[in-house]
């Protein structure tokens, strides 16, 4: 029994076709809703999404997990592999910034492992751990996949102006720069196709879990078929099985570098206190769908935009320089709670465009007095506002990812708050219910203190 290792895809080879069924049989999962297409009606599909196909080919990056259940029935196969893997790259410093300890072990863990999804809470430093990667495997052909320009903009920034690296490009949109360290948007790759793709050495991906769906997406991450480094970096890493296994055939084992229990307790972000408040119950009709209800018991509901209001009259009321980021899902949403709020205001949409994005941004946070930023998903990730000290999620939804990405948008450290008041709303009615409570499930699991008003 051997496994036949390349860069994209591995091989199990045995004359025993039970390990290779036993094996596809552990890893295949349902497809949500598989039950809908014609394909299963017709029994042609029986619904699920093999990562272990019937002739024993695998996504590497599932490598370590299937000699794991090799070795639980007692089998050790001998590894060929197709590239040089016993390569050894050492860690280097970056001038002007000193690792923390779980940053130099996430580092050294990547440059060791050569291929794993990097788990790292929003504020832990991730573009830091990803710079270090960077700076210790150049000169190497390295692309860096971004699913936004916004992202990308601000990765730049850090790469060049705070860290000192050299020969970065950039390829979004309408905007193209050569360099040995490419920046690319997923929807401008066709523009590298033939510079990077074919032959980078190394392929890293901010937001991994943004790529775990959607056919774009997916092919990307598992192009560049001579990348023997490949990483992808998140605070969120999917639970469901099939988006959860995409991301780990492609990149490898999940290193989880630190929780963000941990680092709040060591000081490096800011003790979030989570105050549930409870809405009023709301008649609405037994028959409407999802879209309808939420329009009407979030978007439009009164009560809860004027608890919204108080809330908001309340912090001004008790703080001098209070900066309140309030989330939205729709833009509906937005434009009713601004028109409902005084005093410095700013909404930002993504509709925007970047130089738009951080003047609204510089504005929110020089104002002499209190100020409000109200954002749709666009602040979800990737926006570094140091200075948010309440945080109003209004959106409702259910995701943990999207809970714990849109938290720590106010849990960096600033020398202006000592906690951060986070505000969230135990929703009635159809659907919303159960993701109220799936919200404040999602914050106790993550170790933070929660109030049930």
């Amino acid at each position: 029994m051997k496994i036949v290792v390349s860069n994209k895809k591995s091989k199990l080879i045995t004359d025993n076709p039970e390990i290779l069924k036993v094996l596809g049989n552990l890893y295949s999962f349902k497809v949500p809703g598989a039950e809908y297409t014609p394909s299963y009606r017709r029994r042609q599909w029986d619904g699920k999404k093999r990562f272990f196909s019937n002739t024993g080919s695998f996504g590497t990056g599932m490598l370590e997990s299937v000699l794991a259940d090799l070795k639980k029935i007692e089998c050790t196969p001998d590894i060929e592999y197709k590239y040089e893997s016993s390569e050894e790259v050492n860690r280097k410093t970056i001038d002007n910034f000193t690792y923390f300890d779980y940053q130099e072990e996430a580092i050294d863990y990547g440059l060791k492992a050569k291929r794993c999804i990097i788990q790292a809470p929003t504020g832990a430093g991730k573009t830091l751990i990803m710079a270090g990667l960077v700076k210790s495997l150049a000169p190497k052909k390295i692309v860096i996949l971004f699913n936004a320009k916004g992202l990308l903009k601000q990765t730049y920034d850090f790469f060049t102006k705070e860290c000192g690296l050299e020969d970065v490009g950039v390829c979004f949109g309408e905007g193209y720069q050569d360099g040995n360290i490419m920046l690319c948007t997923v929807q401008s790759i066709g523009r590298i196709l033939d510079n990077y793709v074919a032959d980078a050495d190394v392929i890293m991906v901010d937001e991994v879990h943004e790529f775990a769906n959607g056919d774009t997406t997916v092919a990307a991450i598992e192009s560049f078929p001579e990348a023997k480094y490949r990483y992808g970096f998140t605070a969120t890493v999917p639970t469901e099985n099939i988006p959860k296994w995409t991301l780990i055939s492609a990149f490898g084992p999940i290193y989880t570098c630190k929780q963000t229990s941990d680092l709040i307790e060591e000081g490096v972000l800011t003790k979030p206190i989570i105050q549930m408040v409870p809405v009023p119950e709301s008649e609405v009709a037994e028959d409407l769908g999802y879209r309808d209800t939420y329009e009407t018991l979030i978007v439009h509901n009164k009560e809860r935009n004027d608890l919204i209001k108080g809330i908001v009259d309340q912090i001004k009321e008790s703080h001098g320089k209070a900066r309140i980021l309030i989330l939205v899902r729709d833009l509906e949403h937005g434009r009713i709670l601004q028109d409902s709020l005084k005093g410095d205001t700013f909404y930002l949409r993504g509709e925007d465009d970047i130089s738009s994005r951080y003047a609204t941004i510089r504005s929110f946070t020089h104002c002499e007095g209190n100020s409000i930023l109200i954002g749709t998903k666009i602040l979800q990730t990737g926006v570094n506002i140091k200075e948010i000290t309440h945080f109003i999620n209004a959106r409702g939804l259910k995701s943990p990812i999207a809970t714990i990405q849109a938290l720590g948008r106010a849990l960096r450290k600033h020398d202006s708050k000592e906690v951060v008041y986070v505000y969230d709303f135990m929703d009635n009615g159809k659907y919303l219910a159960a993701h109220a409570r799936k919200r404040l499930n999602t914050y106790k699991k993550e170790g933070h203190e929660v109030i049930e008003l």
